[in-house]
């Protein structure tokens, strides 16, 4: 297999198929809840398993526009691009009794993937990230990051050939102490065997959505100088093509606090 990943013409396919389709065109509830004919335990939605604070939903191959974007290190090829996710921590929400910050405790997200394996992953919690800027700028700040060892866990979901697989990471902190109201943005990115896209989401109603936490559609940005990506660029419509990408299938594990 990485004899045959390794050739030189591939490689250079490679290079233009950072996404997985390319070309020009509810109420939310605080924590999951299992649902009568589940699969069977290691299949289940991570929001059943996790207090999910913030979950994008569910990967969707038959939408309307199914795509998946390069978001991984990838040990064989060498090659490192970043999606970054956007997310908004309320002010307060159904049922709490003023202000509410967060407690971050875990991050995930489903990939679409060639080998189901996720050496590590780096993450952070960001601010500022704006079309046109870059990591180092002095606009983006960090809020906390870190890396560890995920588990890898099959969707039963597939799509262009790939299983999903949802790549959880906890223990993940923030130091600092807990997020205030806001917008934020995560980036969440496994290194891996060879290679991952981290799937989108429809923006109309996902199934499995879960809050209080939101996921704004369209202020997700792709950053990879290795595809001669060296500042932000939004991953709808620029990065996809207008096919998809108008959010990811991400979520965030923690508790909300007064």
């Amino acid at each position: 297999m990485k004899r045959v990943f390794a050739c030189t013409p591939l490689l250079v396919v490679l290079a233009v198929m950072f996404c997985l389709q390319t070309g020009v065109q509810g109420q939310q509830v605080f924590q999951g809840i299992a649902q009568a004919g589940a699969p069977s335990v290691g299949t289940e939605e991570p929001c059943i398993l996790n207090n999910c604070l913030m979950y994008a939903g569910d990967f969707d191959a038959n939408g309307q526009n199914p795509n998946g974007l390069w978001n991984n290190s990838s040990e064989l090829f060498g090659i490192t691009a970043t999606v970054y996710v956007p997310f908004i921590v309320p002010k307060k929400f159904k049922g709490a009794k003023g202000k509410t910050d967060w407690n971050i405790q875990g991050l995930f997200a489903n990939e679409q993937m060639f080998t189901p394996t996720a050496v590590s992953v780096s993450w952070s919690i960001v601010t500022g990230v704006a079309s046109g800027g870059n990591p180092s700028g002095g606009q983006v700040k960090t809020v906390c990051s870190g890396t560890g060892t995920p588990t890898v866990t099959p969707t039963g979901r597939v799509a262009f050939g790939l299983a999903e697989q949802t790549i959880l990471l906890t223990g993940a902190a923030c130091p600092a102490g807990p997020l205030e109201a806001g917008q934020y943005w995560m980036t969440f990115v496994p290194t891996v065997v060879d290679l991952a896209y981290l799937s989108d989401v429809e923006d109309n109603s996902p199934a499995n959505v879960q809050g209080p936490g939101s996921e704004p559609v369209d202020q997700s940005f792709f950053y990879s100088p290795d595809f001669g990506f060296n500042s932000f660029t939004a991953t709808a419509p620029t990065v996809c093509g207008g096919i998809g990408c108008d959010a990811f299938s991400v979520g965030v594990i923690g508790t909300a606090v007064h």
